[in-house]
């Protein structure tokens, strides 16, 4: 049991210095189109993750959707609906007016066999697009 609560201590430090959530853009890309559409213009790749700790489904620790690096209780954040719409706020915020291409990831996992806490985990990326200008 001493174990299990050392386990669950050190997990929960990691999470107050990372963060759960996170993004990060690729705007070098060098020269090379991100959208097979002739009129849109690069902006960048973008790419977010979160990821939480949940007792069965009830969501216990998870990153911030609405703030990266920060930490939320009790809100089930960690799903496609929320990363995504992290990574187009993100695109947004770059300039762009379309993000194409999404692709997602989910996962979970027990953290410890014969204790209900999963730890699970989304990842969402997409290529940053807008018009170009006339």
């Amino acid at each position: 049991m001493k174990k299990i609560i050392v386990a669950l201590a050190a997990i929960t430090a990691g999470l107050f210095i990372q963060g759960c959530a996170s993004t990060q853009v690729a705007d070098e890309l060098n020269g090379q189109k991100i959208s097979t559409c002739p009129k849109a213009q690069n902006v960048a790749h973008v790419y977010g993750d979160n990821w939480g700790i949940y007792c069965l489904s009830i969501p216990l620790l998870s990153g911030s959707v609405d703030k990266p690096g920060a930490i939320v209780w009790m809100q089930d954040t960690v799903n496609v609906k929320e990363v995504t719409k992290m990574v187009t706020a993100k695109s947004k915020e770059l300039g762009a007016d379309s993000t194409v291409d999404l692709k997602s990831n989910a996962s979970s996992f027990w953290i410890m066999p014969g204790i209900v806490l999963f730890f699970r985990s989304v990842e969402v990326s997409g290529n940053a697009t807008k018009a170009a200008a006339k």
